[in-house]
């Protein structure tokens, strides 16, 4: 799933729609631009006519108030030995809890947070070496006052790819998102030069007038900090998304994985992350379940 803020006339702002599938692309394998026809993911792809952000705005706004707590990073998650639950540091205060569930990737949830020795070595090696998604790139929307024509006279979307190796991850590619506006997935040391029409990676594959945007918006996810670890560029082995460790509750069953990159199918997209999210949801009750058993057990 892909989300796209470009509102569609006519439909509900919530509302996933079809990409068009059968658009030909424009391929720059940088000796040669190549026709191709269909879709370079092979798979349908959706996106949101107001944007993701929308589906978590619609589902904080039926939370009881209080329920949600924004600007609130928890620097630390220790076990609490009295309570038997686990405590948050927050600038507010100390929380408490029975269960956390973790919907950020592992690997930035290992650096942004203190969980003294609590985890357990190989979950540690794990996270901190699993990749982030998206997490080592910048995204780059520029907009036209005109509508953009490929070369010779293919369809609307193109990919560019900055180095010659089939399958490296690190290309850049441009997508025609909608009539005016193009889409550009680049590593960040290149979007200062995506910044500068000239150097804008579309010429290529839309001829000059692709060199004079009206406006350019450059989101280079690699220096959030609360998105990407200072790590996340040598992060590649994607290999360990959706790893066995992250399908088991850490912490005596007290502490959930459910970020995309622990999902076992669909890892990276958003179907990973509402299907490990679903598996947190799920585990939580479980877990409640079995400490209740064996207090009960223990009792006897």
């Amino acid at each position: 799933m892909t989300s796209c803020p470009t509102p569609v006339g006519g439909r509900d702002r919530r509302q996933p729609h079809s990409g068009r599938l059968s658009l030909p692309r424009v391929h720059d394998e940088l000796r040669r631009i190549r026709r191709l026809a269909g879709n370079l993911i092979d798979a349908p792809s959706r996106r949101f006519a107001a944007g993701a952000q929308s589906i978590a705005s619609a589902l904080a706004a039926e939370l009881p108030t209080g329920a949600l707590r924004l600007d609130t990073p928890v620097p630390a998650i220790h076990p609490d030995r009295r309570t038997g639950g686990l405590t948050l540091s927050t600038p507010a205060g100390t929380l408490y809890a029975e269960h956390v569930v973790l919907a950020l990737p592992p690997a930035l949830a290992m650096e942004r947070i203190d969980f003294g020795d609590a985890l357990p070595a190989d979950l540690v090696r794990l996270a901190q070496s699993t990749p982030v998604w998206m997490g080592a790139v910048a995204k780059v929307v520029a907009r036209y006052p005109h509508r953009l024509l490929a070369r010779g006279g293919a369809g609307r979307r193109g990919v560019q790819q900055d180095r010659p190796a089939a399958g490296d991850p690190r290309r850049v590619r441009a997508r025609r998102r909608a009539r005016r506006t193009l889409r550009v997935r680049a590593r960040p040391h290149r979007t200062a030069r995506l910044r500068a029409g000239r150097h804008h990676p579309a010429t290529r594959l839309f001829g000059p007038p692709a060199a004079t945007p009206t406006a350019v918006h450059v989101q280079n996810w690699s220096g959030e900090r609360w998105t990407s670890p200072s790590t996340v560029q040598h992060l590649a082995d994607y290999s360990l998304f959706g790893h066995p460790l992250y399908q088991r509750p850490a912490l005596d069953g007290r502490l959930h994985w459910a970020s995309t990159e622990t999902a076992t199918d669909y890892a990276g997209h958003i179907e990973g992350a509402l299907a490990a999210g679903e598996r947190a949801a799920r585990a939580v009750p479980a877990a409640s379940d079995d400490v209740s058993d064996g207090l009960r057990a223990a009792s006897r």
